[in-house]
């Protein structure tokens, strides 16, 4: 059986070992599908697609440009410059993006990214901030009610990482409020153990949110 996801924590490996079933980490399998994926989130929240998909569905027509922008120009903020991070990074500047990048470990720049001295000074600058992270104590409930007023007013987030990194309350809170403008979560603090339980979210309903 084979599953390419970038962690082991999904699996219970105590199990695996007993049935004889190898278990491993398969860090390369999918980094350009996830910057990939994020990237197509990019344009489609700073397009205001998902809100404008949503009113046509309800038969609704937001034919308007009010909160609709090109990428090229905009500034894409990375926190984890690792494998997805640096690839994304090149995949936006392809596009026209600034891009600035900020690791707890010191990464060589791909392209003409910029490196950030600290995860502020990152949020208050970045369009766009794209989380690639690892699992860790550190990185767990990083980005709160704290760090999202940090950002720029109008931003939008983006969680490709761990599901915890994010504490969920508090980036609903800030899409309710408008502070932020759009988010996408590829995970999230608590997924369905399978395709037949319900997934459950604070997140659910907002049409201005990606939820993959």
């Amino acid at each position: 059986y084979q599953r390419r996801v970038r962690r082991t924590n999904q699996v219970d490996l105590k199990a695996a070992a007993m049935r004889g079933i190898p278990v491993f980490n398969a860090p390369y399998s999918n980094t350009r599908s996830v910057a990939e994926l994020v990237l197509g989130q990019i344009i489609m929240l700073m397009r205001g697609i998902p809100q404008r998909n949503a009113a046509a569905h309800v038969g609704d027509w937001l034919k308007n440009a009010k909160g609709s922008y090109e990428a090229r120009g905009k500034t894409l903020g990375i926190i984890g410059y690792g494998h997805i991070g640096s690839q994304l990074s090149v995949l936006a500047e392809s596009l026209g993006m600034n891009v600035i990048y900020y690791d707890v470990i010191n990464k060589l720049a791909m392209g003409n990214a910029t490196t950030c001295t600290s995860m502020d000074e990152l949020l208050a600058q970045s369009d766009v901030v794209s989380l690639h992270v690892p699992a860790n104590d550190q990185t767990k409930n990083m980005i709160t009610a704290v760090e999202i007023g940090k950002m720029k007013p109008g931003a939008h987030l983006i969680n490709a990482a761990r599901g915890n990194v994010i504490v969920i309350e508090d980036l609903a809170a800030a899409l309710e409020s408008g502070h932020l403008a759009g988010a996408a979560l590829d995970v999230s603090p608590v997924e369905p153990a399978g395709k037949d339980e319900q997934f459950e979210s604070p997140l659910r309903g907002m049409n201005n949110v990606i939820l993959t």
